[in-house]
């Protein structure tokens, strides 16, 4: 009889869940990977705000997309999911840190963006398949196809 297959690689998070569809979980080291999360998300605060705060342009721009995976709704903070297949795939999920405001005041469509990387509190990736491989594949090539199109740098408390 075989054991049972331990999902979380390294200390498992407070509060950590796990994800359905996902056969694996890790918390990212944040010195390794937080600023190319920090990045990441200034680029995609950058892709909304520049659609959503300017009224001559239409909503309907709007791709929930971050270079292929689809960015799907959390209060508490930013979640991607990429699933193309059902063999491989991944989820991360970034927490913010207690104080960070996610949405401008007065403006509940404008984002705020992040301020520095400790205003990500955790970051945790699931997976299945060869899903960590292409999460370390994909990071890499939001940073090339993006890294041109500017960050949003101002927050609004």
């Amino acid at each position: 009889m075989a054991g049972k297959k331990t999902y979380w690689h390294g200390a498992r998070p407070s509060g950590g869940k796990r994800w359905q569809g996902a056969d694996s979980g890790i918390v990212l080291d944040l010195e390794k990977h937080g600023e190319a999360l920090f990045r990441m998300y200034r680029r995609y605060v950058r892709q909304w705000n520049d659609i959503e705060l300017d009224h001559t342009r239409e909503l309907s721009e709007h791709t929930f997309r971050v270079c292929g995976p689809r960015v799907v709704g959390s209060s508490g903070g930013f979640v991607l999911i990429f699933d193309e297949d059902r063999e491989t795939g991944w989820i991360l999920d970034l927490s913010f840190s207690r104080g960070f405001h996610k949405f401008y005041p007065g403006f509940s469509t404008g984002l705020n963006t992040l301020r520095s990387k400790t205003d990500i509190s955790r970051a945790v990736l699931h997976w299945r398949g060869s899903g960590r491989e292409e999460f370390d594949a994909w990071l890499e090539r939001e940073r090339s196809e993006n890294s041109g199109k500017g960050e949003w740098a101002e927050y609004k408390a």
